[in-house]
């Protein structure tokens, strides 16, 4: 009786959010976003791997329903990005069908497929700072959910081997590292453009919430992404004059740790040592890119396969023990090298590249708002870049949304020109009518 009314209780609530999105199809792509610090709670769909997939296709069919007699959002240019990923998707197709389209995995077709599906749509939906703003807060408060729950389950020991790791409500502790240290970003902005002391404060928490809960997951990579995070967050701060604040909130947060746990800077002090002599799960990551550039010497065009390399590994370890042969590459950079080919990695990195570049110059408008946000989405961008370093993170929404977000900017950078031109002729004649 009671799993039958939590039945109902889950469809009435599918329907309504299901309803929403039809209304406002962008805010299926700000649930698809706030999932992912919460994957644990994601219910099970039959036949898909979960229910993303299925927010996915209302949120097409709702922007579609409100688009069927207009062609897009109705602003001129190139969308570089999206033709580049369509191409790295042929690419991987055409070099290995099998692997691509009968994955041991996976359909890697369906997935890269729905990824630039969310690009795109990022792009389309996420047209409006109040949106922007609607995307941030509903990720930031999840993320926040998510720390307050590794914070209570995680302990921070001696070292890491002492150290209880917890991914909060996410998948995992790396992956929950960095969506915490995305949601502290967030807050960041949301902090300095709020007017409202309430939600100033309500920030404030969140950013210092989702600053600890990085530590709890004893994710080194992390640590080191909240600490670049920062230091391009005061770089980059538009609003010079805030800078301050921000660090004196960023220094509570190192004290309030300090109490709660005495050995962290243990920990951050191993970080270099573990890099530099290889040692714990440092080492294994060299041993484990090694095999990977070795496949890639074997197949230096067309890779091993997409979604190959875990498959392979048995064939190219060295040095790595038995239970370890069944592991990803732990790089982003490697997996697509080894499995893609250099020319698979040239076009991923290039739709990287060409996502920072359009981010960048939207962050030199004279626009304050729009030059803010895009700043934020440049600081992302640049930390997942990073943190595929030491993860598998191709597939990743929350990098493929970034990219969408970039090429947004890029369409209104190019069309903000023409913009000035109208308005200034307008003024002229203004001026000669009177």
């Amino acid at each position: 009786m009671i799993e039958t009314l939590s039945l109902i209780l889950v469809g009435l609530i599918g329907l309504v959010l299901a309803g929403m999105i039809l209304v406002n199809p962008f805010l299926g792509i700000v649930l698809i976003a706030a999932s992912l610090p919460v994957t644990d709670l994601l219910p099970s769909i039959p036949m898909v791997s979960s229910i993303l997939p299925v927010v996915g296709g209302i949120t097409i069919f709702g922007y579609l329903m409100k688009n069927v007699n207009k062609h897009g959002n109705g602003v001129k240019g190139t969308r570089s990005v999206v033709i580049l990923g369509l191409l790295f998707i042929i690419w991987m197709f055409i070099t290995n069908p099998q692997a691509a389209w009968f994955g041991i995995d996976r359909n890697w077709i369906f997935t890269y497929g729905q990824l630039l599906i969310l690009t795109f749509l990022a792009e389309e939906l996420l047209d409006d700072p109040k949106k922007y703003k609607t995307f941030l807060w509903v990720f930031s408060i999840v993320a926040v959910i998510s720390a307050t729950v590794a914070i209570q389950q995680g302990s921070i020991g001696e070292d890491i081997d002492t150290s209880i790791r917890t991914g909060g409500l996410s998948e995992g502790a790396n992956s929950a590292g960095r969506y915490f240290v995305v949601g502290m970003i967030f807050f960041v902005y949301l902090r300095t453009m709020e007017q409202n002391q309430l939600l100033r404060f309500i920030s404030g928490l969140g950013i210092l919430i989702t600053f600890l809960g990085v530590f709890y997951t004893v994710s080194r990579t992390s640590m080191v992404l909240l600490f670049t995070a920062i230091g391009l967050i005061i770089l980059l701060n538009p609003q010079k004059k805030l800078n301050f604040t921000l660090i004196v909130v960023f220094m509570a947060g190192i004290l309030l740790l300090t109490f709660l746990s005495d050995t962290v800077f243990k920990i951050l002090g191993s970080i270099i040592p573990a890099i530099t002599q290889g040692t714990d799960t440092i080492g294994l990551r060299y041993k484990l890119w090694d095999a990977g550039f070795r496949m890639w010497q074997d197949h230096p065009i067309t890779g091993v396969g997409i979604g190959m390399y875990r498959h392979e590994l048995p064939f190219y370890a060295i040095g790595i023990p038995q239970h370890y042969l069944h592991l990803v590459a732990h790089s982003t950079y490697v997996q697509l090298l080894s499995e893609t080919g250099i020319v698979g990695l040239g076009l991923w990195l290039t739709m990287a590249a060409i996502s920072l570049r359009n981010l960048w110059k939207a962050s030199r408008i004279d626009d304050l708002e729009l030059r803010s946000l895009a700043t934020v989405w440049f600081i992302v961008l640049v930390i997942m870049l990073i943190g595929g370093i030491t993860m598998t993170q191709s597939a990743e929404k929350l990098i493929w949304i970034c990219m969408g977000v970039s090429e947004y900017f890029h369409l209104h950078v190019l069309n903000q020109p023409a913009t000035k031109e109208v308005q200034k002729l307008g003024l002229r004649v203004a001026v000669k009518t009177e």
